[in-house]
């Protein structure tokens, strides 16, 4: 400091300095203690010591800014009596002058390198949770494995333990169940259950039945009065499972996690049941992900309308966030995964995040494929063995071709469905591991009424899942 430091401005300092060491010593965050040693080079006075013995994987960043508002506080008070003091005076000397400005000066720039100090702390707050989640995903992967080995070994069971064929169907973004729960209930077949897991966390049960050529397809009020069914307690039947994510656009890894927990708990998870998994749009990549994950407990995935590869209107709607939300988009609608790829990530009032938009932005589904033979041959191969189709829609469209010598009109083929291009549906990127690559007509037409949304409704497509169905059942 150019000026001289007054005893009172002294006596606050150090107290500051001492309130520092000690809760920094509990914090026990080296980053932390970097961040007040640099802002006490500023007030150059006292030192930081604190002794920091251990890492943390958690701590509460409101009691140092908590703190440090108390010293904001105390600078402020001292300047408040200065002023006090000095109006009092009818006429102050000249060394009472000089006290008053210096501790004014001197309360000015301290208080702005406490407010500085804040704003590190919360950037340190923010990186912390950041890293935090990242390394949550694969830890909670971790406790799903070594849940889903527990209750392998103990013979533990679930609600649906001993159903051997079962179907887990999966939404895209900015979707719902609706769609795939009409497409299953004209699938369905005699002694199936339909179980719909809401977004809540609530489940409807069904039951299926065919008398005289005609299908019923009932309601069962909960759980107790569906054990009482013939459909449960003969498990002869295929089980249904309309999943709807616990948030709309989560990353598809997310996905993978939080259906295997649930099928965990439900006894799905075993040697004996075997899952084919159902995907719309980016429905397509969570079940692909899920097979990745837990390549032993899937027997086939189908699609239809996902975007494999690249997409460039989720691009647009991850890097023009506000023009998505224009037209009714949420692309920041997202879980508390974070992707280890830093482009594969957004931010949202500082915390980044990834979610099923930054995701298709940044990584077509070869780099994770490419990443799988390289880490696990094994479990690529096992997805090889796997019967995977991926199917893609297109439309019929009026257009005119022009050429020198004629002009020709009529229906043509569009080679997109305005959202997803064919190729990118079909799997071209994932080359062998697509077994069928079928295209299906579909209805709509424009950005605002894609045919993508009615790909899951339709006949064709319904037929596809008839067919897939049975195969496995066979």
């Amino acid at each position: 400091m150019l000026y001289y430091r007054e005893q009172e401005v002294k006596n606050i300092l150090k107290s500051h300095v001492s309130k520092a060491n000690s809760i920094l010593a509990l914090a026990q965050s080296n980053r932390f203690l970097e961040a007040f040693k640099t802002s006490w080079e500023t007030v150059q006075y006292g030192s930081i010591s604190a002794s920091l013995t251990g890492s943390v994987m958690a701590f509460d960043s409101t009691e140092l800014k908590s703190e440090v508002d108390m010293w904001i506080r105390d600078l402020k008070d001292c300047k408040q009596q200065a002023e006090n003091k000095f109006r009092s005076l009818e006429k102050p000397t000249y060394e009472e002058e000089r006290k008053y400005a210096n501790i004014v000066s001197d309360v000015t720039v301290l208080v702005d390198t406490y407010q500085d100090l804040k704003g590190k702390i919360d950037e340190i707050d923010q990186d912390f949770k950041n890293a935090v989640r990242v390394y949550r995903a694969p830890m909670r992967e971790a406790l799903t494995d070594i849940s889903i080995l527990y209750h392998s070994v103990n013979h533990v069971k679930g609600n649906f333990t001993g159903f051997k064929n079962v179907s887990v169907y999966v939404h895209g973004i900015e979707d719902t169940g609706n769609g795939f729960f009409e497409s299953v209930k004209e699938a369905a077949k005699d002694g199936d259950i339909i179980l719909r897991v809401n977004r809540d966390g609530s489940k409807e049960y069904y039951r299926v039945t065919i008398l005289n050529d005609e299908k019923m397809i009932e309601q069962v009020s909960d759980f107790k009065k569906l054990q009482d069914t013939a459909q449960y307690k003969n498990k002869t039947g295929r089980l249904h499972i309309i999943y709807e994510t616990e948030q709309k656009n989560e990353h598809r890894q997310e996905t993978s996690d939080d259906l295997a927990e649930k099928l965990n708990e439900m006894g799905l998870m075993n040697e004996n049941t075997k899952i084919d998994m159902f995907g719309h749009s980016y429905g397509g990549r969570r079940s692909l992900q899920f097979a990745m994950d837990y390549p032993d407990h899937v027997r086939s995935i189908t699609s239809i309308g996902t975007p494999y590869d690249t997409n460039y209107l989720s691009t647009m709607a991850n890097n023009v966030r506000w023009a998505a939300e224009k037209i009714g988009q949420d692309p920041k609608d997202t879980s508390d995964y974070l992707d280890f790829n830093e482009k594969n990530r957004n931010t949202k009032d500082g915390m980044e995040y990834s979610n099923a938009y930054t995701d298709m932005a940044s990584e077509p589904m070869t780099e994770d494929i490419h990443h799988l033979k390289s880490a696990n041959p094994e479990v690529y191969q096992k997805l090889l063995k796997m019967d995977i189709t991926a199917a893609a829609g297109y439309r019929m469209e009026d257009t005119v071709s022009f050429s020198p010598y004629y002009t020709a009109s009529g229906k043509h083929k569009i080679s997109s469905d305005d959202t997803v291009s064919v190729e990118s549906q079909n799997g071209e990127i994932l080359g062998n591991l697509i077994d069928k690559k079928p295209q299906i007509e579909v209805e709509g037409s424009g950005v605002t009424n894609p045919g993508h949304i009615y790909e899951v409704e339709d006949e064709e497509f319904i037929h596809l899942i008839e067919e897939t169905n049975e195969k496995q059942r066979q």
